[in-house]
């Protein structure tokens, strides 16, 4: 079985074939990668193109960074592209429940009741919520600025979108003065970074094809991270229980026990369970980590571009015409705003490689690519916000890109199709009203007056290796 796995890496296996580098046996392409995958990705399509092909040790893999090939497999191909790679460490502790990990007729029921469950969700209050932790950050960051102390964005930004998903999930507040280097918050912030470094570092177990039933077997007997988690969401459903009215649901984990039976243990099966679990985790991991590194670039960037910033600044004090406060509706009377925080993203998108797919059948893309059955199949953000088909002078940090061209096809950080985020719209909300009404009230600049370092550090969301303080200086 060894020998017939390591030869299909050599054979010829279509006259489409999709090109790529030379791959070893049992490693693949492994060996190739530094600790920036994404830039090796990039760096390789100046040979191969915006489509090839990278072995994974024994999983055949397709890396996209083409906006029109994109939208041909995950828009005008999407059914032969919809489920997820069965490898170990997507199936542990999910076991391929909620929206992110499940597949098939599981991901169009999980998909329909989470859809259903943020429609039913007060829009109102959701707004309500945004505007509370917009004010407790600018009251910690009033408090700085009377200090004169530094602020640090990455402690503050993730305290915002933590604070966010607690009310928006569980109607639980976190106290302004809380420290989330503490507590339940800590516990439950460590738990999801050990799962996403776990995960982005990956293991050769988890892609040679030979070992991968022993390596769940050994994270289902040592790797706790994932069952302490669920326990923590099942703590959160078994106190929702007591108090949980059908008529009145107070939060996200209400519809969802709506949804799912009801709260009737008759009626609520295990599936039913573990599906309300992982789709909690799936919000958490989503609307906390993305969220809040896109805001900490925000400071970065915009820390390194004053001029920018000040331009930003002009723009909602003109349209604000005196008002202290930014709106939701202001949005689209604010264009260069929302086109920093687009160019924000292109320019150090958080995501690497997205979550991956894989094909149901073999399939022919642009008749001129063929992926087989079971590839897995990554979009590379980074090779595809620097790709000059589309974004002309990529390594230049220019807002005004999405001035003169709003709608680029390109610009696609939630993905597209079917399987695009769930909560697309909430994250943009809640970025757009924190960043606008910390641009009205503050000025802020880094440390020392030099540029603040914008290299990256891998990982499922990618950081600023560094982090890093700014200086405020509230605005008159």
């Amino acid at each position: 079985m060894i020998l017939v796995i390591q030869y299909s890496k050599y054979r010829k296996i279509h006259e489409k074939e999709i090109k790529g580098p030379f791959p070893l046996p049992i490693l693949g392409n492994l060996h190739s990668f530094s600790d920036l995958p994404h830039h090796d990705c990039t760096n390789y399509t100046k040979k191969y193109g915006d489509v090839m092909r990278i072995w994974f040790a024994d999983l055949y893999t397709v890396i996209l960074s083409d906006a029109n090939i994109i939208r041909k497999v995950y828009v005008e191909n999407h059914e032969n592209f919809m489920d997820r790679p069965r490898i170990p460490s997507l199936k542990y502790g999910t076991y391929f429940h909620g929206t992110v990990a499940s597949m098939g007729e599981d991901w169009i029921r999980n998909r329909d009741v989470v859809s259903r469950a943020m429609r039913k969700t007060n829009i109102k209050h959701i707004y309500e919520l945004m505007d509370t932790q917009v004010d407790i950050l600018l009251r910690s960051m009033e408090k700085i600025s009377k200090d004169g102390t530094a602020f640090e964005p990455r402690y503050y930004t993730t305290k915002y979108t933590m604070g966010l998903m607690y009310k928006f999930i569980f109607n639980e507040e976190v106290d302004e003065n809380e420290d989330i280097n503490n507590g339940d918050i800590k516990k439950l912030g460590d738990l999801m970074s050990r799962i996403m470094e776990d995960f982005a570092s990956g293991s050769l177990w988890d892609v040679l094809e030979i070992t991968r039933p022993l390596y769940l077997k050994y994270l289902e007997m040592f790797e706790k991270a994932f069952p302490i988690l669920i326990e923590f969401f099942e703590k959160r459903y078994k106190e929702h229980l007591k108090t949980f009215d059908p008529e009145s649901p107070r939060d996200l984990l209400d519809t969802l026990i709506a949804e799912y039976g009801g709260g009737d243990p008759k009626k609520t099966t295990k599936d039913d369970l573990l599906s309300i679990y992982s789709s909690l985790s799936d919000f958490f991991f989503a609307g906390v980590d993305t969220s809040s590194t896109t805001l900490e670039y925000l400071f970065l960037l915009l820390s390194n571009y004053p001029e920018v910033q000040e331009k930003v600044h002009d723009e909602i004090k003109t349209t604000l015409k005196g008002r202290d406060r930014v709106l939701l509706s202001d949005k689209a009377s604010l264009p260069y705003l929302s086109a920093v925080i687009k160019e924000t993203m292109r320019y150090r998108p958080v995501t690497s490689f997205g979550l991956p797919r894989t094909t149901t059948n073999d399939i022919v893309i642009d008749d001129k690519y063929f992926i087989p059955k079971d590839s897995q199949v990554l979009i590379n953000y980074h090779a595809l916000s620097f790709n000059e088909k589309y974004f002309p002078n990529p390594h230049v940090f220019d807002p005004t890109r999405f001035i003169n061209e709003p709608n680029n096809q390109a610009f696609i950080p939630w993905s597209i199709g079917q399987r695009n985020c769930v909560g697309m719209t909430f994250a943009q909300d809640e970025i757009f009203l924190c960043i606008a009404n910390v641009l009205l009230r503050y000025r802020f600049k880094s440390v020392d007056g030099k540029k603040i370092n914008e290299i990256e550090k891998y990982g499922i969301t990618t950081k600023p290796v560094d982090r890093f303080n700014v200086l405020l200086e509230k605005r008159a």
